[in-house]
C-alpha cells in the first residue's frame, strides 16, 4: 500500500498544478522518470524515488483525494483556509543526559481561501458611569461613543448600557441607523454611584443574546475606570457561559485604578482583548480600532491542542502576536486563541523541554488547531507535526532572527510579570532586581519611555514605597505590545 506523506508537495515534485488532470500528471511523470531513472547516465536515484512516490499518489483518485484533504487540514494546500508557518530554535539537538530546551514559533494566518464574510456586528457597549467618571473622562467617553455609532454600518446592531452600583439600558439593541435614539442615550449619561461590573456585564450580554446569530459578530465591549468588589467570580462565570453561547467580551480600562488581573481574565474567558487607556483622549481611537478588528473577523474560537511525545514536556505556552500573553503551562487542556482577524496573524511560542533519544528524527509533538469560520460556523481543523533530529554532535546552529527577536521580547515580558508576583509575595528586593533587569533590556531595545517607567518604579520600591498603578499598567501592557512586528 502506498504511504501518503502530506508534508510533501507532490504537485511541486511533478511540476504540475493542483488542478492538473490525469493526462498531465502522467506526462509529467514520464518526462521526469526518463531523465532521473537510475539506469540513465544523469540519473538521480533519490529524486526518482520521490517522483515515483508522488506519481503513485496523484494517479490514484482515492489516494489523491485523501492526500488533498490531509494537506488542506494541515494548512499546507492552496485551498486551506488557514496556513501554519513553523520555525524551530534549532533543527537538531545533541544526545546528552541534560534536558534540552526547544522553542517552537507558530504563525496562523488566513489564506486567500478564507475571505471576510459580510458579517454584521451585534454589539453592546457597557459604560462605567460611577463617580470617578465625572468631568473630562465622561466628556471624552461621550464623544468616543458618538464617533463609534457613526462608524457602524446602518444594519449593525448596538445597545448602550450604563452601570454604577446598578445597570441601566440607555438604548436597547437596535440598528445603528437610528442615530437620534443613540444621541439621546449618550446625552443621558451622568456619573454617579459605585462600581459593580457584573450588573452592567449581565445587562450587556442579555441585549446581545437577544439578536445573536451565526452570521453576526456578537460582542460586548466593557469600558471602566475602577475596581469592582465582590462580584468578580460572578462576572467571570458569565464570561465563560457567554463564550459557550458564541458571545465575546472585551474589556478596556481607563486610567490606573482598575484591576488588570481581573479584566485580563474577563477578556480571556470571553475570547476578547484587554486594552489599557492611559489617556482619556485615546478612548475614541481604541474603540474605533476595536470595531475595525471585529468587522474583520475571519474565524472564531480558535483553539490549540498539544499532544506531546513521552520524552517531551511543555514549559510554557505564549501568545506572541498580536500581543503578548501567557496562555498556559500545561498540554492537558485546549488553549484558547480567540479570533483570527484579516491581516493580523496569530503567533504562538511553545517552550518545550526535550529528553535525549536515540540518533535519528523523531516527532516530539503534534499540534491540532480547531476553529469556526465567521459567518458560516464551518468547522476547520489543521494539524502540524513538530519533528526534531537527535545527533551525537550536531553542527552549531544560529537561532532564526525572527524567533530570536520574539524570545528576547518574551524575556522582558516574563521579567516584569515575575516582578509583580514577587511583590505580591512580599519580596520587594527580588521585585526590584527584576524591574532593574527589565529597564536595562528595554533601554537596550531602544524603548526609552518604557525603560524610564521601569526605573521610576525601581526608585519607589528602593525608597520603601508601593509601585504606582500607572507604572504597573504601562509596563504590563507596554511589554505586551513589544511583540507587534515593526513596519
Amino acid at each position: 500500500m502506498v504511504a501518503i506523506d502530506p508534508t510533501k508537495d507532490y504537485y511541486e515534485v511533478l511540476s504540475v498544478s493542483p488542478l492538473a488532470g490525469e493526462t498531465d500528471i502522467k506526462q509529467a511523470y514520464r518526462d521526469l522518470a526518463r531523465r532521473l531513472h537510475p539506469d540513465t547516465s544523469d540519473g538521480d536515484p533519490d529524486r526518482f524515488r520521490v517522483v515515483q512516490e508522488a506519481y503513485e499518489v496523484l494517479r490514484d483518485v482515492a489516494l489523491r483525494t485523501a492526500y488533498d484533504r490531509q494537506r488542506e487540514m494541515r494548512g499546507l494546500s492552496a485551498q486551506a483556509p488557514i496556513s501554519i508557518d513553523m520555525v524551530l530554535s534549532r533543527p537538531a539537538v545533541p544526545i546528552s543526559t541534560a534536558t534540552q530546551m526547544l522553542y517552537v514559533w507558530l504563525s496562523l494566518k488566513a489564506t486567500s481561501e478564507l475571505r471576510p464574510a459580510q458579517n454584521r456586528l451585534n454589539l453592546a457597549l457597557v459604560i462605567d458611569r460611577s463617580n470617578s467618571m465625572y468631568g473630562v473622562r465622561m466628556q471624552n467617553v461621550k464623544m468616543a461613543v458618538t464617533d463609534l455609532v457613526e462608524s457602524l454600518h446602518p444594519e449593525d446592531r448596538l445597545a448602550l448600557i450604563a452601570f454604577s452600583d446598578r445597570a441601566e439600558v440607555l438604548a436597547p439593541s437596535m440598528p445603528a441607523q437610528d442615530r437620534r435614539a443613540f444621541g439621546a442615550a449618550i446625552a443621558a449619561l451622568r456619573p454617579g454611584g459605585g462600581t459593580e461590573i457584573f450588573q452592567g456585564l449581565r445587562a450587556g450580554l442579555d441585549e446581545v443574546q437577544r439578536y445573536a446569530n451565526a452570521t453576526s459578530i456578537n460582542h460586548v465591549i466593557l469600558l471602566t475606570d475602577g475596581r469592582t468588589y465582590g462580584d468578580e467570580d460572578a462576572a467571570l462565570t458569565a464570561a465563560r457561559s457567554a463564550t459557550a453561547q458564541g458571545l465575546g467580551i472585551s474589556a478596556f480600562g481607563i486610567g490606573e485604578d482598575w484591576n488588570d488581573d481581573f479584566l485580563d481574565a474577563l477578556a480571556r474567558y470571553g475570547g476578547g482583548v484587554t486594552h489599557y487607556i492611559d489617556s482619556v483622549k485615546d478612548v475614541r481611537n481604541v474603540l474605533r480600532n476595536q470595531i475595525q478588528g471585529l468587522s474583520g473577523t475571519l474565524a472564531h474560537r480558535l483553539t490549540l491542542n498539544l499532544n506531546l511525545a513521552p520524552y517531551a514536556r511543555i514549559q510554557a505556552i505564549y501568545r506572541a502576536a498580536p500581543y503578548m500573553e501567557v496562555l498556559g503551562h500545561s498540554s492537558s487542556k485546549p488553549v484558547a486563541l480567540g479570533r483570527l482577524v484579516s491581516g493580523e496573524p496569530i503567533e504562538v511560542v511553545l517552550e518545550l523541554l526535550v529528553e535525549a533519544q536515540e540518533v535519528g528524527e523523531r516527532r516530539i509533538a503534534r499540534i491540532d488547531i480547531e476553529a469556526e469560520e465567521a459567518g458560516s460556523l464551518r468547522p476547520m481543523q489543521l494539524h502540524q507535526d513538530v519533528r526534531i533530529t537527535f545527533k551525537q554532535n550536531p553542527e552549531q546552529h544560529q537561532v532564526p532572527p525572527k524567533l530570536l527577536n520574539i524570545i528576547s521580547r518574551l524575556s522582558v515580558f516574563q521579567l516584569q510579570e515575575k516582578a509583580w508576583r514577587a511583590l505580591e509575595q512580599g519580596d520587594t528586593r527580588q521585585a526590584t532586581q527584576y524591574l532593574e533587569a527589565v529597564a536595562t533590556r528595554l533601554f537596550d531595545m531602544g524603548c526609552r519611555e518604557l525603560g524610564h517607567a521601569a526605573m521610576l518604579e525601581v526608585g519607589r520600591l528602593s525608597q520603601g514605597s508601593d509601585p504606582t498603578g500607572e507604572g504597573r499598567k504601562k509596563l504590563r501592557y507596554g511589554t505586551r505590545a513589544l511583540t507587534i512586528p515593526s513596519k
